[in-house]
């Protein structure tokens, strides 16, 4: 499909029984729900039926679960259709390599999270600490979250994807909006362009030491509660070993090493799948904070 082509998500084909079949079968560690349009009722002895309200609840649940109260006009889009767009999508970027697509669901199938990693484009930070482009793709059933996407890194030294974070470019459309793939697709490629120009950004991280004093303040800009900074702090950074503590007192803390401990944090040892993906983006915020006050104060 040609990348100026607008589709609209009323009137997009959907796939069929045995498409989406095969994708869940492609993606068997991914809960796929079931999410049907039901009617409303309200009272306790007549039971009136709501106007112009649907409840959207899933049919594969063992439990009667339902993720929503939306409108007549609101159109379920099923998750394989979501992956099944991404796929198609990717497959007409050139230039980056393989691209792996992975899909994962999560609050009992209301929210969807498609990773994008592209495992040809290593770049190295430190030595021995090598990053590869990111991009998640986010959807639900639940209406908290539109099409949307964000970018940042993978960091190879952690198995288990210790996330390094940098907002890009967000792409975002209602359901009840128009989807235009060449926003999905620039989108991912504005994003993969500019990865180097941030990876050189990281690099500079990485000789930026952090002052007592600064590491004393950051703590309040952080998202982590005084019991978190507790485990923080005694959580050797993978590979290194580094404490923050200690690598503070002698003068060798750099604001990467700060960056990939909280992030190693949020990654491993934060148990809601919720606040991993809410945590992220705040502390890449929280680091770019930092960034600054160093800077400013090396300028002083």
């Amino acid at each position: 499909m040609e990348n100026n082509t607008a589709v609209n998500l009323q009137e997009m084909r959907e796939l069929n029984p045995a498409e989406r079949a095969e994708i869940r079968n492609r993606y068997q560690d991914c809960y796929f729900p079931h999410p049907v349009l039901e009617p409303v009722f309200w009272g306790k002895r007549e039971k009136i039926r709501i106007p112009d309200k649907k409840a959207i609840v899933d049919y594969n649940a063992t439990e009667f679960n339902t993720f929503g109260i939306c409108s007549d006009d609101y159109k379920i889009i099923p998750y394989e259709d979501i992956i099944g767009l991404v796929e198609q999508t990717v497959s007409g970027i050139k230039n980056f390599g393989k691209i792996e697509v992975k899909p994962s669901s999560y609050l009992d199938g209301a929210r969807l999270r498609v990773n994008l990693s592209f495992p040809e484009k290593k770049i190295s930070i430190v030595k021995g600490d090598n990053i590869l482009p990111k991009i998640e793709i986010f959807s639900s059933h639940d209406l908290s979250t539109k099409l949307k996407g964000r970018f940042g890194a993978f960091q190879l030294k952690c198995s288990n994807g210790m996330g390094v974070w940098k907002t890009f470019k967000s792409f975002a459309k209602r359901h009840l909006q128009n989807l235009y793939l060449a926003d999905l697709s620039a989108s991912i490629t504005e994003g993969l362009e500019v990865f180097e120009l941030q990876t050189n950004l990281w690099k500079e991280w990485s000789e930026l030491k952090i002052p007592q004093k600064i590491y004393e303040e950051l703590w309040a800009d952080l998202p982590f509660s005084t019991a978190e900074k507790a485990r923080i702090e005694v959580l050797p950074e993978i590979g290194t070993k580094l404490l923050l503590p200690e690598a503070v007192k002698s003068d060798d803390l750099n604001l990467w090493s700060l960056n990939s401990v909280l992030t190693q944090f949020a990654t491993h040892e934060v148990k809601s799948e919720l606040r991993k993906i809410d945590l992220e983006p705040m502390i890449a915020h929280s680091m770019e904070n930092i960034y600054q006050k160093v800077n400013s104060l090396k300028r002083k």
